[in-house]
């Protein structure tokens, strides 16, 4: 038993030997290189000298330049190579290998010898100017012209408080960043790459004029049409503003009934006769007074208010119905030859005083009011797919079949200069006449067909014109009833029933 024991502790004693000597010859292998279980940047060291281990760690992390974003979006790449750029690890390599023992191997397969170093990164400063100075985004000042300048979105002043990139800032920033191997730079988050251009003397008119017309343009309203969206922007209010082009055509206005707007302005929060020429300024194009405010020309501005109204009158509406957007359709009651349908001359007042005082509303919505004469209709209901549509403002006279046009033809109307004009709105074709008189207060007339559509007011032939359409009705119109070329009326007179229905408007 005594031997048996004596046998095993040898045994012991020799695999000790051995395994000592073994870890000693590994440690010894790797004098010369890094110890076992040594990892820099992601790279195994093990037994490799510090300059294997600088020529891996430079081919695994290649630096090829700089991306460089301005301000205005400008870009530039400034490449490594081109500034002589070079990186060596071999510093803190050294230092590594020089605080490692390699007898210690064993301990550090326990610690894990991990480390992350940065290189040495020299590169050419004037090499790097070079390459920078040339970027677009350096201006000089003198060459940058302070001007308002109208564009779709309202009127704009550039180059008035202006920050320019400041060239040796921003040499040296890129500088910096190269060293650290920065891959992007972007400039807009460098304030001191920037330095604010001080604005010129000759440029305080432009600002002073523009800060004002700013006010007065700033404007966010959006118009609700029986459903239909229309803005009014800031790019639609800076047509409001009078320029030395319209100058003219404003100062020989008259006032008028028709056109509230016509022979009145506002400046400075005053409505005022416009200043004449030799007291006003001329700024970037832009009519001033004397103190530099802008002027408000109130015909534009109710302009632009009836040329919404004429855009979305009773023609467009009935577009609309055919396309199967609505149903709606809304007509003027008189027979005067006004077929506006909406109330714009309270919205002027509403915007005339926001002019006025000074500064356009915030953002708001609201409904363009419909005109006392108005009268609203369901098409669905009152016309169907199959209808005679008489557009006195066109004057022309469409005949739709189940929703597709049949036939069309000029007309001529009732003569509005004489209180004549033919009454508007939805009417059922009351009876047919084939071969008869009609008969007025100072007329008898002849007529081959006849449709009544609204008392003694009817579609029928007139033999007794040759021409039809454009404008005659103004001058030359009928007694209030709808005037055809005699061929068209004798197809139409053949195809609609009584009952059929008739809307005329203007």
């Amino acid at each position: 038993m005594k031997k048996v024991l004596k046998g095993a502790s040898i045994a012991v004693a020799i695999i000790i030997v051995l395994m000592t000597a073994l870890y000693f010859a590994l440690g010894l292998y790797y004098v010369g290189g890094f110890p076992c279980f040594t990892w820099i940047n992601g790279i195994y060291c093990t037994g490799k000298s510090v300059s294997e281990v600088n020529a891996e760690l430079l081919k695994s992390a290649p630096y090829d330049g700089i991306a460089i974003m301005d301000k205005s979006g400008a870009r530039l790449f400034v490449s490594s190579a081109e500034t002589d750029l070079t990186m060596d690890y071999t510093g803190a390599l050294t230092e590594v290998y020089r605080n490692t023992d390699p007898l210690k191997w064993g301990l550090y397969a326990f610690k894990n010898l991990t480390c992350e170093y940065e290189p040495d990164v020299m590169l050419s400063r004037d090499k790097v100017a070079e390459l920078v100075s040339d970027w677009e985004i350096f201006i000089d000042p003198s060459d940058l012209k302070c001007s308002i300048v109208k564009t779709a979105d309202g009127y704009v002043l550039e180059n008035a408080f202006v920050s320019l990139p400041d060239k040796e800032k921003v040499i040296d920033k890129v500088y910096e960043s190269m060293q650290s191997r920065q891959s992007v730079l972007d400039l807009s988050n460098c304030e001191e790459c920037y330095k604010e251009l001080d604005i010129r003397s000759s440029d305080r008119d432009k600002v002073e004029v523009f800060t004002k017309l700013d006010g007065l343009q700033n404007c966010n309203i959006t118009y609700d049409l029986e459903g239909v969206k229309v803005s009014l922007d800031k790019g639609k209010a800076s047509d409001f503003i009078l320029t030395q082009r319209d100058y003219d055509a404003a100062f020989s206005e008259k006032v008028s009934k028709n056109n509230p707007g016509l022979g009145h302005f506002i400046i400075a929060g005053e409505e005022k006769e416009l200043p004449e020429k030799e007291d006003i300024k001329i700024v970037e194009g832009i009519v001033t007074d004397s103190e530099y405010n802008p002027i408000v020309s109130e015909s534009k501005i109710y302009d632009f208010l009836k040329n919404i109204a004429d855009s979305h009158d009773t023609s467009w509406m009935m577009d609309e119905y055919r396309k199967g957007v609505s149903s709606t359709i809304i007509v003027n009651s008189s027979s005067k030859g006004d077929g506006v349908v909406f109330d714009i001359r309270s919205e002027f007042d509403y915007l005339k005083d926001l002019m006025l005082s000074g500064t356009m509303s915030n953002p708001e919505e609201r409904e363009l009011k419909l005109s006392e004469n108005a009268v609203v209709y369901d098409a669905n209901e009152k016309l169907g797919k199959t209808y005679i549509e008489v557009d006195m403002g066109k004057q022309m006279l469409y005949y739709y079949v189940d929703g597709e046009l049949n036939m069309d033809m000029p007309v001529v109307t009732g003569n509005v200069n004489r209180s004549r004009g033919t009454p508007t709105g939805i009417y059922p074709v009351y009876n047919k006449r084939y071969h008869t008189y009609l008969r007025g207060v100072d007329y008898v007339s002849y007529v081959n067909y006849w449709l009544g559509v609204n008392k003694g007011v009817g579609i029928h032939d007139a033999n007794w014109r040759s021409k039809f359409g454009d404008e005659i009705y103004k001058s030359d119109g009928s007694h209030g009833c709808i005037n055809c070329p005699y061929d068209s009326v004798e197809v139409l007179w053949d195809v609609v029933d009584i009952g059929t229905p008739v809307i005329l408007y203007y």
